[in-house]
């Protein structure tokens, strides 16, 4: 028997940590027999066995209790926070990461047996003394150091590993055996291969980071007069530099009227303006953004809610044209939220939120809320056309 084992001579103390009640019931019967029984240990063969017997049993059982093990809910949390590492979050973020966290610890979906229960403590202590005393203008950038975030990434995947081959527990095959005429393995080649990722010039490539054309969709909504049809006609600018053709549904605003003609003048170089193409009616509906997806690299619509669409024909359109880039305004309800339902959110790429600052509107600023390709959290001032300098926001290096 092993020297940290429950034997004969430290059951008494070793028993004393063991909840007798919780035990099964022949282990209950065992602990009985063993407190009536000792004294007739040595001088009787049968009685020897028997103590042996359940002093075996009750060190398999509690070996496999003390055994540390590691729920999927403590694999998510972490998982949510290795996806925290280079984002600037805002104190609601924050929150609520806090708050679901503490909510799972006290519904004791997170124990203190967890292999990763000191990880998962230190991540807490970290992200509650942030938000209360770290943080400003209510945002942080976070930056997991080097040797943590390295274990944090290798105490995760084990896990995922071996759950994975727990449910399958199968060799690897064939790409031929694996491929259906749904699916296809990880490991085929791909075919119809889209282009690499790319990223538009200046202040809006470090707001959206390195994209990728295959099914980008942008959804921008935000504050009442923040800058958001201004901040569209930038981003047509930033495409055409690249080559695109851009088709501007302008929904909202007339093609005629002066503002346009301003913004025109404002936003876009005159070296682009034969790629660009404007239109302020939808005379077929879907039908009409479906058909110009086939001849158009970009679509911009202001705003969607002009189009009479549900908000499920967002990602109809997205699917449906896998190599065309959608970039769609939203307008918010009094209460704040995009109008027609937020699956669009959802299904998009990139969700912008443009913000406004003031009335002045120079200090209206454009900020990433989602962001599949990059870092979210990064300001983009939309009257200066460049990232507003981050250096006054805190770096926390954990």
């Amino acid at each position: 028997m092993k020297n940290n084992a429950i034997s004969i001579s430290n059951y008494q103390e070793r028993v004393a940590t063991i909840k007798i009640n919780s035990l099964p019931k022949v282990l209950q019967q065992g602990h009985a027999f063993f407190l009536e029984a000792k004294p007739f240990y040595e001088s009787d063969a049968i009685i020897k066995e028997t103590i042996d017997l359940y002093l075996s049993r009750l060190n398999t059982h509690h070996s496999k209790k003390q055994e540390i093990t590691t729920s999927l809910v403590e694999i998510d949390f972490i998982t949510r926070f290795l996806a925290m590492h280079n984002s600037i979050l805002s104190r609601a973020k924050l929150q609520t990461y806090i708050v679901d966290l503490h909510t799972a610890i006290s519904e004791k979906q997170i124990t203190k047996t967890s292999a990763l229960a000191d990880e998962i403590n230190k991540i807490q202590q970290k992200l509650i003394t942030l938000y209360n005393d770290g943080l400003t203008n209510g945002l942080a950038k976070i930056v997991i150091n080097k040797k943590w975030l390295s274990k944090l990434q290798s105490s995760v995947t084990p896990t995922l590993s071996g759950i994975s081959e727990t449910k399958h527990n199968k060799p690897a095959v064939s790409i031929e055996k694996q491929s259906t005429a749904l699916f296809s393995a990880m490991n085929a080649p791909v075919q119809n291969k889209t282009s690499n990722t790319f990223r538009l010039e200046g202040g809006l490539g470090v707001l959206l980071g390195d994209i990728e054309r295959f099914e980008l969709a942008i959804t921008i909504e935000g504050d009442q007069g923040g800058g958001k049809t201004r901040f569209t006609y930038q981003l047509a600018d930033a495409f055409a530099t690249l080559g695109h053709r851009i088709a501007f549904f302008s929904l909202e605003i007339g093609r005629q009227s002066d503002l346009i003609n301003r913004m025109k003048t404002d936003y876009l170089k005159p070296k682009h303006l034969s790629q660009i193409f404007i239109a302020d009616q939808l005379p077929e509906g879907y039908k009409t953004i479906e058909e110009s997806a086939q001849n158009f690299d970009v679509i911009i619509i202001d705003s969607w809610n002009k189009t009479g669409l549900p908000s499920q024909d967002f990602d109809r359109l997205r699917k449906s044209n896998p190599n065309t880039i959608f970039i769609v305004i939203f307008q918010r309800t009094t209460q704040k939220t995009i109008r027609g339902g937020t699956a669009p959110l959802f299904d998009a790429g990139i969700n912008i939120e443009v913000v406004k600052a003031d009335d002045s509107f120079k200090n209206n600023y454009a900020i990433t809320s989602k962001n599949r390709y990059d870092i979210t959290g990064i300001k983009y001032n939309i009257f200066n056309k460049d990232i507003i300098n981050t250096e006054d926001t805190i770096s926390e290096s954990f």
